[in-house]
C-alpha cells in the first residue's frame, strides 16, 4: 500500500499540522487519503466525537468518516508517553497487535494512508516497544518533521540514527516553522541537516501565526514535490 509515517524530532514541532496539511493537499488532488493517530495522550477529551485534538484535526483535513476508535485506538488522559500514561491512569497498556490491526483495516479502505506518531520516534509505548517498533511493523516510509531552531541539528540527527537502527525507510525531512526573517543559523539549518545526514529535505514551511491545515496544505503544495511523495 501507499502511505507515509509522520514522525518528528520531538513534541511540539508541528507533526499534526504537517500531517493534516498533507492530507488536505492530497485530498485536493483527488487522492483517497486515510489518516490515523494510533496513540494519543492528553489531559482532557477534546470533544464528544474525538478524544484527541490531533485526531480531530487529521479527520477534518482528510474528510474521514471512520469513528474515533478506528482512527485512534489508544488514548490516555495524561500528558505523557503512552507507557507512562497507562501506568499513571492504571489502564491496560498499548497493544501493538491491536494498533496494527486497526492500521491494516484503514490501509485496506484507502489508497494512501497518513499515520502520525506521538512525540518522537523513540517514545515508549510499552516496557519493551517504542513508536519505532510500530513504524517498523507498519512498513511505511518515514517523513521526519523538524524545525530550524537552535538544537535541531542534534535532535534531527538523533532521530535519523534511531530510524536507521530500526531499518526504517526515511524518505525525507520537512523543516517546519521557518521564521519570515530567519537569522543565519535558522536559514542554514535545512542545508546543514541535509549535508550532515545525507537525508533529503523535502521542503521548508514558513511560520505563520494562527495557521491551520489549509494554510499549511497550501504551503506544502508549494514547497514539497507531492508527486514524489505519492510514489513513495
Amino acid at each position: 500500500m501507499q502511505g507515509v509515517f509522520i514522525t518528528g524530532t520531538g513534541t511540539g514541532v508541528g507533526k499534526t499540522a504537517v500531517a493534516a496539511g498533507l492530507a488536505w493537499a492530497l485530498r485536493r488532488r483527488k487522492v483517497d487519503v486515510g489518516v490515523m493517530k494510533p496513540f494519543a495522550t492528553e489531559e482532557t477529551f477534546f470533544s464528544k466525537k474525538y478524544r484527541s485534538r490531533d485526531t480531530a484535526m487529521l479527520a477534518k483535513a482528510a474528510g474521514a468518516s471512520e469513528p474515533d476508535h478506528e482512527l485512534n485506538p489508544f488514548f490516555y488522559r495524561a500528558a505523557a508517553s503512552p507507557l507512562m500514561a497507562s501506568q499513571i491512569k492504571n489502564e491496560p497498556p498499548v497493544s501493538i497487535a491491536k494498533a496494527l490491526a486497526a492500521f491494516q483495516n484503514l490501509a485496506y479502505k484507502h489508497d494512501f494512508l497518513l499515520v502520525e506518531g506521538i512525540g518522537g520516534i523513540m517514545v515508549p509505548l510499552t516496557e519493551g516497544q517504542s513508536v519505532a517498533d510500530f513504524a517498523k511493523l507498519a512498513g511505511l516510509p518515514v517523513v521526519i518533521v523538524s524545525q530550524p531552531r537552535l538544537g535541531m541539528l542534534n535532535h534531527t540527527t538523533l532521530t535519523i540514527m534511531a530510524c536507521q537502527k530500526f531499518s526504517l525507510d526515511i524518505k525525507g525531512i520537512i523543516v517546519n516553522m521557518m521564521p519570515k526573517k530567519p537569522n543565519t543559523v535558522e536559514q542554514r539549518t535545512p542545508e546543514m541537516i541535509e549535508r550532515l545526514s545525507g537525508v533529503p529535505v523535502l521542503g521548508v514551511l514558513p511560520f505563520s501565526k494562527g495557521s491551520n491545515y489549509m494554510t499549511i496544505g497550501k504551503a506544502l503544495e508549494k514547497a514539497v514535490d507531492l508527486d514524489r511523495l505519492l510514489s513513495m
